[in-house]
């Protein structure tokens, strides 16, 4: 993976953990129980990846202050959603996701490991 590729990867990781960070708690019960919480429990691991592909796609080419900004205004975005926005959001991530094919699914979890393989010590439950 080029540098490029990797550096895109990383602020996309951090913006899928800005978001998490202030995002609602989730309901409890459901298919949300025996999540640890923030994205692991607001977002399955199939929609973070969707966030993923989507944040390194929106940062493509821009500098690090610009990439700074875009992630702020995406959490300040996210945070300001209504839940029935955020249910919606989760509802397109999904459908996103279903309509890939298993080949472009394989590649963005292949993506996704061997981001936290170089960045956060391995896998952290998202990719399987």
């Amino acid at each position: 993976m080029s540098l490029s590729k990797l550096a895109l990867a990383a602020v996309a990781a951090s913006l899928i953990g800005s978001a998490a960070a202030y995002a609602d708690p989730p309901p409890q019960g459901g298919a949300m129980m025996g999540h640890h919480g923030g994205m692991h429990g607001m977002f399955t691991p199939e929609e973070r990846m969707m966030l993923f592909v989507d944040a390194a796609k929106a940062t493509a080419g821009m500098t690090d202050d610009q990439r700074h900004a875009w992630r702020e205004q995406q959490r300040d975005h996210f945070m300001a959603m209504s839940d029935a926005d955020k249910a919606k959001m989760k509802a397109d991530l999904d459908a996103r996701w279903s309509a890939l094919s298993p080949a472009q699914q394989a590649d963005i979890k292949a993506k996704m490991d061997a981001f936290r393989a170089a960045h956060m010590g391995g896998d952290h439950g998202g990719g399987q």
